[in-house]
């Protein structure tokens, strides 16, 4: 079947093999259908070739690659191995290969979901009650319940259960009756581990271009269009800008020239309209490039800016990232003391500064104090103070 994605996830299958090799087979059918790749040590191409590691311990080094271990914990235990290579890790304990696989991935921090078949947690809750009576004596323990557990359940299984329930970290755990119980908890599951970790990784993202915005808000204007200029990301943007900035300095260059210069060929008049005209073309086309996607960055008095390029100088939107994406944040330049104030909505003042009507000039909160309500600044309230009623006609 064909997934929706390059990478498939690999995801390794720990139970015993003859008394679930069935069930393993529709898992593994079952994850091959959403898309991960299964891996199972009793499946052909199983990488066992290992010269340094005794064949079932080859399972361990291709556990450690993979993305998530499914243990499954039935009745039986399994055959006992001798693990040669891993003797400290496992304390010296000879070991089955699926709780060898459950030591090995509990001691490296794998992620792992935990099944225990349902009708074994009753005969696990008579193994607690004997453990305690016996004053966690483990052979007087096994001697109180050799007579009494069911042909088809290890006492080493009830061992297993209690190691894997008590030692901390305690692993995600589920009991189940069948199949259809693993699939459906399992699916769930993974969708929720892989959400956790795109907003893991947004949250890093974020925290880390908050404090790439701190930085850069300490430096000067030139200081950070060099800085800029460094990240790829944003180099094309930086560079395009300069074009759009040269561009009208060329426009503005050639159209003065015009107006100065009275006695004028028809050809030279004709070559600088020409020249002019292709300028617009390629300014029209630089900012149509900067102005191509929201999430495009641009620069604005050397900072970087996301969205869409206005030509205003007196603003510009560092970047900003979210868990649901990336947005500016609103910054503008007082015109009369320089000051930046910045709000975290694009495009949007802060509720405290102004815009008056008259000038057009922009103020911070400071140089436009709170009890003047108005939307015309002090200087030009002062100004048109004797024809007030004028100006507010005008409002």
């Amino acid at each position: 079947m064909d997934t929706s994605s390059e990478y498939t996830f690999p995801i390794f299958i720990s139970s015993t093999d003859y008394n679930l090799k069935d069930l393993r087979a529709e898992l593994a059918r079952f994850l091959s259908e959403l898309g991960y790749r299964p891996i199972l040590s009793s499946a052909d191409g199983f990488p066992d070739s290992s010269p340094k590691l005794e064949p079932w311990e080859s399972c361990l080094p291709v556990l450690d690659n993979c993305f998530v271990m499914t243990l499954i914990i039935d009745g039986r235990y399994g055959a006992t191995l001798n693990w040669p290579n891993f003797r400290e890790s496992f304390k010296e304990r000879d070991l089955s290969p699926t709780h060898a696989e459950y030591c090995f991935a509990h001691q490296i921090g794998k992620r792992m979901l935990v099944f225990i078949r349902k009708d074994l947690m009753p005969l696990y809750q008579t193994y607690r009650t004997a453990l305690k009576k016996s004053n966690n004596d483990i052979d007087k323990t096994k001697e109180i319940l050799s007579n009494t557990l069911p042909d088809n359940v290890s006492y080493e299984t009830l061992e297993f259960i209690h190691e894997v329930k008590t030692t901390r970290p305690i692993p995600w755990i589920k009991e189940f009756n069948d199949i259809t119980d693993i699939k459906k908890e399992i699916q769930k599951k993974m969708l929720n581990e892989l959400a956790e970790l795109f907003l893991i990784k947004n949250k890093r993202i974020e925290i880390i271009t908050d404090a790439f915005n701190k930085a850069m808000f300490s430096l000067t204007a030139e200081e950070q269009k060099k800085v800029l200029s460094t990240i790829d990301a944003t180099k094309e943007f930086i560079d395009t800008f300069d074009k759009i900035e040269d561009y009208k300095q060329q426009i503005k260059t050639t159209e003065e020239e015009l107006q100065k210069v009275k006695k004028i060929s028809a050809t030279e008049k004709t070559a600088s309209e020409e020249k002019i005209k292709e300028l617009k073309k390629e300014l029209t086309k630089a900012e149509k490039t900067v102005n191509s996607s929201f999430n495009d960055f641009f620069i604005q008095n050397g900072h970087v800016q996301i969205g869409n390029y206005t030509g205003n100088l007196n603003s510009f939107s560092p970047v900003k990232a979210v868990a649901g994406g990336i947005y500016g944040t609103a910054i503008k330049t007082c015109s009369k003391c320089n000051k930046l104030e910045a709000e975290q909505i694009s495009g949007a003042w802060p509720s405290t500064s102004r815009n008056c009507i008259l000038c057009r000039k922009q103020y911070c909160s400071s140089c436009w104090p709170n009890w003047q309500t108005s939307t015309i600044c002090p200087d030009c309230f002062n100004k048109n103070s004797p024809f007030q009623p004028k100006v507010t006609n005008l409002l």
